[in-house]
C-alpha cells in the first residue's frame, strides 16, 4: 500500500497532510519539496469565517448593524412593521375611495 498521508493534487503534485509540504514528482520518482504556508491559509479562512458570520447576523432583523449605537436592537423589525401598516392603510383608503 501507498502512503496514506499524501493527497494527489495534480499529475505532478502531492501534498503531505501531516507536514503541509507540497512535493513534485517526476518520472524518476524523486521528490522535490516546497513548503506550503498552511498557517497563512488557516488564518485567512478564519478571517473569512468572521466576515461571513457578520454578514449572516446583519440579515437578522432583530439585530443591529455593526456601527450602530447600543439599545437599538429590533429597529429593522419595528421599521418593517410600521412600513407595512402604513402601506396597508394607504391601500385601504384607495379601496374605499374606489368603492364610493
Amino acid at each position: 500500500m501507498g502512503n496514506d498521508t499524501t493527497i494527489i493534487i495534480d499529475d505532478d503534485l502531492v501534498l503531505d497532510v501531516n507536514s503541509g509540504i507540497i512535493g513534485t514528482k517526476n518520472n524518476l520518482s524523486t521528490t522535490t519539496t516546497q513548503i506550503f504556508p498552511i498557517d497563512d491559509v488557516i488564518n485567512e479562512i478564519d478571517r473569512l469565517e468572521t466576515s461571513i458570520n457578520n454578514l449572516e447576523s446583519s440579515l437578522n432583523p432583530k439585530t443591529t448593524s455593526s456601527l450602530s449605537e447600543s439599545g437599538r436592537e429590533g429597529v429593522y423589525e419595528k421599521a418593517g412593521l410600521l412600513t407595512n401598516i402604513i402601506i396597508g392603510v394607504i391601500f385601504a383608503l384607495i379601496f374605499i375611495i374606489l368603492l364610493l
